[in-house]
């Protein structure tokens, strides 16, 4: 049989060996498929749980909304505080005399300012939410990241191994006189290359683990955990979409910004309206006893306040407006991203069904024909490189599908619902 057939045979044979494989597999790991995701999905929560409590940025979110806090508590004080007064006179007649002076919120200023302040600290709080969510997703692309890069790393250091063995089997065939000077040379310069990728391959995985660590701050640690083999299905219509979107912490920030924004209205034209103060005064004047009551009441005659009623009313405007838009941006990014995962997704269980296959059985077949004579040196290296590209690539798509599914969650607002974790953009406020 000549190597030509004997070649094409052997690459038969080799795909054949691709969807037995991945049948294999498949039985083999669906049973404990499930336990483990829901392993890795339980240590994956806890960790971002922590470092949504412990990290510089969840720390800072923490110290704003317990500023917002202040803030509303503050609002709902009383606007007025009482005045008093003491006087005395020496003169021909002595006089002396206390007063209490009080002004008087006649216009429900303080009921508008609370309302306005509440409003303001719900946008807040759904505002820390988003941004919660944020750091969140931030997290899963992050670990999504260093995975791939690890993966990546170990497979740079497997083709080092590999081109380690074919440049010293190749040291001996040349030295038995099996291989010509082309070919030895080919198989030194693929080891040499190995090595050279390896490096990039290593600084890409420190790269990762330095971005994780910032963060993670101080509830970063060693041992990251790992992703679930992958996400979730999306089946979901559009009205559905519309549904989710409306609990969306963004979306409820700008509604609470709008009522906010309103109530600021009311309450400048509240502030527009005078308010009266009255006072008691009670004394004497020599042997006679003195008692006063008093009216005062500011005359807005020189400045009506209407400038601060009209710049009120503008920013509502604006503030409906940036809703809208932003409502938009909300609808046209979460569709976005659905469709992308969804793509992502069908070719990643496209590539599990038809292209996933053991690395070591794949490399020991192809070291075995061309061992054999039925490879070539160059056949040999190109269908290794391609077998070792082509595990690269899958490990890149399930590092793209996990960013891809981050995107979603963090799109849709469901970030912190996939976790299991408490959603607190309602509650945030009262910590």
């Amino acid at each position: 049989m000549s190597k030509p057939v004997r070649f094409i045979i052997a690459l038969w044979g080799l795909s054949l060996c691709v969807p037995w494989q991945t049948a294999q597999a498949e039985q083999a790991g669906a049973a404990a498929s499930v336990s483990s995701s829901g392993a890795e999905l339980g240590q994956l929560s806890d960790f971002i749980a922590k470092v949504l409590k412990n990290s510089p940025r969840a720390r800072s979110l923490k110290a704003s909304m317990q500023a917002s806090v202040a803030r509303r508590q503050a609002a709902d004080r009383p606007l007025h505080n009482p005045e008093l007064a003491l006087e005395a006179e020496r003169t021909d007649v002595n006089t002396r005399s206390i007063g209490l002076s009080q002004a008087v919120d006649w216009s429900g200023k303080r009921r508008a300012r609370s309302e306005q302040a509440g409003f303001e600290l719900k946008a807040a709080s759904a505002r820390a939410a988003v941004s919660r969510q944020a750091l969140a997703s931030e997290l899963l692309k992050a670990l999504a990241d260093h995975g791939a890069a690890d993966q990546l790393n170990q497979l740079a250091q497997e083709r080092v191994r590999l081109m380690g063995q074919f440049a010293h089997i190749a040291d001996q065939r040349r030295a038995a006189g099996d291989l010509d000077q082309v070919e030895y040379d080919l198989a030194s310069l693929a080891a040499l290359q190995a090595e050279l990728e390896a490096a990039e391959f290593s600084a890409r995985l420190g790269d990762a683990r330095r971005a994780l660590q910032v963060l993670a701050g101080a509830a970063g640690t060693s041992q990251w955990p790992s992703l679930p083999d992958s996400p979730h299905r999306i089946q979901m219509q559009q009205a559905n979409l519309d549904v989710l979107l409306k609990s969306h912490p963004s979306y409820l920030a700008s509604q609470a910004a709008v009522e906010a924004a309103r109530s600021a209205v009311e309450l400048r034209q509240r502030e527009a309206r005078p308010d009266p103060t009255v006072g008691l005064r009670a004394g004497r004047e020599d042997s006679d006893r003195l008692t006063a009551l008093t009216l005062s009441v500011p005359l807005f005659v020189r400045n009506r306040y209407k400038a601060e009623v009209q710049e009120a009313n503008a920013l509502l405007e604006q503030a409906g407006q940036e809703a809208r838009t932003n409502w938009l941006d909300l609808h046209s990014r979460a569709e976005v991203s659905r469709q992308r995962y969804l793509l992502t997704r069908k070719t990643w269980t496209s590539w599990q069904k038809r292209g996933q296959t053991s690395l070591q059985r794949r490399t020991s077949l192809l070291k075995r024909l061309w061992q054999a004579g039925e490879l070539s040196t160059t056949d040999y290296l190109v269908q290794l490189k391609q077998t070792l590209e082509t595990q690269g690539a899958a490990v890149e798509l399930r590092g793209r599908l996990w960013r891809a599914w981050a995107d979603w969650l963090q799109a849709s607002g469901t970030v912190f619902q996939w976790l299991g974790l408490k959603d607190d953009f309602t509650t945030i406020a009262e910590q």
